[in-house]
Parts: C-alpha cells; structure tokens; sequence
C-alpha cells in the first residue's frame, strides 16, 4: 500500500449487504428510513453507486412459508425502488450498474440471505434467478439440511451434503454468485472445493482480529482470493471488537437465537418486529454503553484483509440495517460514513487505486465473470 496522494471523491461505493429490505416492509420508505441506517439521502451522501439489498428469511420458518417470503421481499424492494425512478434502478448485472450510475441514479440489486428460501427445490434457484437475484447466501444461524452455519455446533465432517454440492455447482450454471458469509467452516471448504466460479463472503470480518465463528481464517481469506472473489466487510461491532459479546453479556449463538425467536413471534407484523428489534438493541445500549469499535476498528480488518488477500479481493459489506441500529461503530453512523472510512484509509496508506479496487471495481469484477 502507497501514499495515496488523490482524493477520495472521483468513484462510487459499492455496498454488497444491507437489510434495508426489512425496514421497508416494516413501514419504512427508501426515501425516509430515519430508525435505520440506509435511505436515498444518506446513499447519495455516502457515494454509494450499488446497494446490495439482502432478503433475508428466519431460518426457523418452514421451507415453504420461507419460500414465500423470500419472494414477498423481493416484491417489497421491487416496489420501493421503483417508487423513486429517477433515484434508484434495479439492476442485475455490471453493466448495469454502470449504466445506472452514468445516468445519475443508485443501482440497486437483488439478493437472498439464507438458502431456506429455496425450500430444497434447485428449481426455486432458477426462478430467483429470472427474478433478477443474483447472490445467495448459503446459510444463516441455523444448519440446514444441506449445508451447516457456523451458528450452530456440528461435527467437523458435516458441511455441504450431496444436495448442497448440487445447489453451488446449479448457481454456477445460473450465474448465481454462491455467498459463504455464515457457513460453518467445513461447509465454506465444500464450496471452496466445488465452486468453479468466484465467490464472496458478502459481510464478513476478519478472524485474527475477532475469532468468531462467523468471521474467516486468514487461509479462507486467501481461499476466497484464489477462487477470483471478495470479502465484503461486515460493520457489525460483535465480528469487528472480540471484547464485544463478553461487554455485552450475551454469545453470539445466543443474540442469534433471541432474534429469531423474536422474528418468527413478529413474522405476521413487521412493523412489530422492528419495534421489537430496535428496543433489543436499545437496551444492549442502556445496559453496557456505546460498542467501543471505531471507524479505525473497521480500517484495521480492511488493511488486515488487504495485506492477507491482496487489494483485488476485498470490498464493502456493511450490513446495515441489519447490525443492530444504535450498535455501529463511532464514527460509522450510517450508509453516509463511506466516505469517511476511505479517507483513513488513504491516511494509513492505501493508494488511491487500492481505494477504488476495494470500494467500485472488485465486486463488479465477480459480477462480470459470474453472469
């Protein structure tokens, strides 16, 4: 890494995950989201070219009530982004990102958080695919029955089953980016086995900075390199400061379960279930104080991926609105902070082409060599 002497100004940002898409089905609007972390003034603010937008289903939902609301949430992003035309654009490509970003607007593009919403059915796959979705993440806090998260324990020798072999190798066929954020770490050298296209963790950290299940080994980092992907960085303050989980009083396996209890309780009342989710994080706040990461905690796991992976295979996952609203790192307030994060970047010596790799072209490289 360089001096980098250039401002930080002349790209967009690309985001890989937020879960915005559950603050509008909650009753937000992309234009006004102000319990949240992401709307049209604060993308724009933050330079943000392409917002990933997860759909995420509760794993303790049935396969086919998860099916059915993966689809519902597809239709809720659907509308809300063509509710303001001259704002945002639906996309599914790289070139349509830049053509979207040519013309003035955000891109924004669909995704699914949890392989539960394809119900065990590779057919379901294509569909979400003709519907524009163009990554899946594998799993989430509970172990599927073709692929094991690293949410729950489970014997080293289970990962992908013989089904799950199948559900990559179909997503490589389709074009479908295979997304390997919340996999147990067997499952993720499954996929690093089977995959032949590149591949991303679309929100993860760093494990020799925070060893947590959920973040990745320096020799997964270097697997994903290998395979052409990227790892997106997840802003969450519980993957970002290993002190975090014992500050708070709770593991992370536990939080995980206190949401999902708390989502299938609300499943019929979103609006309910924001409510609910912000008073969690709002009594995680009164009881411990503030998460003591910082904006420089989250450099500190980008230059720790960079010196590991190289600046072709790291970007931006921030999960916004999924990280607990009032539990962002100082300095990271919301989707506006891009901005800022890259300016201490290029102050501890990223050069301003590892900035732009990182930030804009590494994730629309994927997209181009998965389509």
């Amino acid at each position: 890494m360089n001096d980098a002497g250039t401002a930080t100004s002349s790209f967009p940002v690309c985001d890989l995950h937020c879960d915005t898409v559950l603050e509008l089905q909650g009753g937000a609007s992309l234009a006004s989201n102000a319990g949240g972390h992401v709307d049209i003034a604060r993308l724009k603010r933050g330079r943000v070219g392409l917002q990933v937008f997860a759909c995420f289903t509760p794993s303790l939902l049935s396969p086919s009530r998860a099916h059915r609301e993966a689809n519902a949430l597809v239709d809720v992003l659907e509308s809300a982004c063509h509710a303001y035309p001259d704002d945002v654009r639906l996309v599914t490509g790289a070139e349509g990102v830049r053509a979207a970003v040519a013309s003035g607007r955000i891109a924004a593009m669909r995704a699914l958080e949890s392989g539960h919403a394809i119900a065990g059915d590779l057919g379901n796959l294509e569909r979400f695919r003709a519907r524009g979705v163009r990554y899946l993440t594998l799993t989430h806090a509970r172990h599927l029955e073709w692929a094991a998260s690293s949410g729950e324990d489970w014997s080293q020798e289970h990962g992908l089953s013989a089904l799950g072999e199948e559900v990559v190798r179909e997503m490589n066929r389709l074009g479908m980016i295979v997304d390997v954020s919340h996999v147990h770490e067997r499952t993720f050298w499954d996929v690093a086995r089977v995959a032949r296209r590149p591949f991303i963790a679309s929100h993860s950290c760093a494990a020799a900075l925070c060893p947590v299940g959920r973040n990745l080994t320096d020799d997964q980092l270097r697997a994903v390199a290998a395979s052409g992907g990227v790892v997106g960085l997840n802003f969450y303050p519980g993957f970002l400061d290993p002190d975090y989980h014992p500050n708070v009083g709770t593991a992370l396996p536990e939080m995980f379960r206190q949401l999902e209890e708390m989502e299938l309780k609300y499943a019929d009342d979103p609006p309910g279930r924001q409510a609910a989710t912000r008073e969690l994080s709002e009594s995680i706040l009164r009881r411990v104080g503030p998460p003591k990461a910082t904006i420089e905690t989250v450099v500190d796991h980008l230059e720790h991926m960079t010196r590991v992976m190289g600046d072709d295979h790291v970007a931006f996952g921030s999960d916004f609105d999924g990280v607990p609203w009032s539990q962002v790192p100082r300095g990271v307030s919301d989707c506006s902070a891009f901005p800022q994060i890259l300016e201490r970047m290029a102050a501890r010596g990223f050069s301003a082409e590892s900035l732009r790799k990182i930030a804009w072209t590494n994730f629309l490289r994927v997209l181009g060599d998965n389509e």
